[in-house]
């Protein structure tokens, strides 16, 4: 634009302002995202531990073994919260599979009983895998809109 014989600036176009506000927007997104995915990692593994240890107080056997393999899976999981603040979709699926893999050798150990024992928790524990693969699902989506490592 020429004014009086000077040449003045235009201001950026009004696209590339829309697409630095989409890019914020979506940086804003995939850490809200990357936070509930972790959120439910967190929470999976709180719900565990306190179930394992209500199940220890019910049986009286509070020891240091009986302890120590009721807080292995909440610890892995939490690790694994800290793990999706990288890689969420990686975590979640670890935790998945780790989840399934106790509870399988659960029921090899204890029977057809231990595929029924605490199915309160475990429905609980799934639906919060579930709607943290979907969290880390839409992370991974806006990572790689965004060309974020």
């Amino acid at each position: 634009m020429i004014e009086n014989g000077n040449t003045t600036q235009q201001p950026d176009s009004e696209v590339s302002g829309y697409y630095e506000n989409y890019s914020e927007t979506q940086k804003e997104v995939l850490a809200i995202e990357i936070h509930k995915t972790r959120n439910n990692l967190f929470i999976a593994a709180a719900i565990l531990l306190v179930s394992g240890f209500l199940g220890l107080a019910m049986l009286s056997a509070f020891n240091l073994i009986t302890v120590l393999a009721v807080s292995a899976i909440p610890v892995i999981l939490t690790g694994l919260g800290f793990l999706a603040n990288k890689e969420p979709l990686t975590a979640i699926i670890i935790a998945a599979v780790v989840f399934f893999g106790e509870w399988i050798y659960t029921i090899a150990i204890t029977g057809g009983r231990g595929a029924i024992m605490g199915w309160l928790v475990r429905a609980i524990v799934i639906y919060l895998l579930i709607a943290g693969l979907q969290h880390a699902k839409e992370a991974m989506r806006i990572k790689r809109e965004l060309g974020v490592k």
